[in-house]
């Protein structure tokens, strides 16, 4: 193997970040290789190296690997929360961190296609960081948002509004993004003003 194509190959592990353990046609769930790896909620996640799905990140959680067991505070006596850690490093092994990602779109024939799946990742499959080439691809065409803003989560505009802010913080005319994003969002939001200008509040940088 070429350096060339070692370099991506160590550029593309480093992103890896865990392995889908629940997958449905509108969401994945992937656990964590490390105890609170997951990523910022809204960013753009790809899992399936197969078949690669886009998701964004909606949901987070770390709790114990057994759900009758409920971790029970270390203190007092420790400065922080640091410092239980180094004191109990076990607890590395007694919890898990997960997240949720939407579906928002698939690649196909090296084509990004911004809509559901015909299939979800299968199980056990990785799931890595988008590259910022990849998420300036796939945030340049609105058709996304629709997705996202009829999804079933609670926090469903914040999700968005956190997904345009980092999608905005790479492009050179950041509030440019911010206003063409909002005109496609308040057209699929008629009416519905004060929910449109609250999520460009939350999205701007």
């Amino acid at each position: 193997m070429n350096s060339k194509k070692q370099n991506r190959k160590e550029k593309l592990s480093k992103e890896i970040i865990g392995e889908v353990i629940r997958a449905s046609s509108t969401e994945f769930e992937t656990q964590c290789y490390d105890l609170y790896g997951f990523p910022p909620l809204g960013s753009l996640v790809l899992s399936d190296d197969e078949n690669p799905i886009f998701g964004i990140v909606s949901h987070s959680v770390t709790e114990s690997l057994d759900p009758s067991r409920t971790p029970r505070p270390r203190g007092p006596g420790l400065a922080d929360v640091k410092s239980i850690y180094q004191e109990s490093p076990q607890l590395k092994n007694l919890l898990n961190s997960r997240f949720t990602s939407i579906t928002v779109g698939y690649i196909q024939s090296q084509t990004v296609v911004r809509k559901l799946s015909p299939v979800p990742p299968k199980i056990l499959s990785i799931t890595r960081i988008s590259t910022e080439s990849e998420l300036i691809e796939f945030s340049s065409n609105f058709d996304f948002v629709a997705r996202l803003l009829n999804s079933s989560f609670a926090s469903s505009d914040d999700v968005l509004a956190s997904f345009l802010s980092i999608a905005a913080r790479l492009r050179p005319e950041p509030d440019q993004y911010l206003i063409d994003t909002g005109k496609e969002i308040a057209s699929l939001l008629p009416g519905q003003m004060r929910r449109v200008n609250l999520i460009l509040r939350n999205a701007s940088i």
